[in-house]
């Protein structure tokens, strides 16, 4: 059994949500499987690179919801973020 490591408890999601560049620009599609109050675990649509610092859109529609991201870990289609201060 591995030990818990994480300062915030995560809790499962499935939300879609969109990986893109500090000027707006859209990377890539995405999908948050969990989330905490530090960062979350994404798994991306396709192999894709993807920048260690980025914005996480987190609704397309309504309100702007972002997040500024540094990537803790990564493989082929999956990363552990971080979410930094704005």
């Amino acid at each position: 059994m591995s030990i818990e490591r994480r300062k915030h408890p995560r809790r499962a999601v499935r939300q879609p949500v969109t990986i893109v560049q500090k000027d707006g620009a859209v990377i890539a599609p995405c999908t948050m499987l969990d989330v905490s109050a530090g960062g979350a675990r994404l798994k991306l649509d396709a192999p894709t690179s993807v920048p260690n610092e980025f914005i996480l859109q987190l609704s397309e529609f309504g309100p702007r919801l972002i997040r500024r991201c540094l990537i803790a870990w990564r493989d082929e289609r999956q990363m552990g973020v971080r979410f930094l201060n704005a």
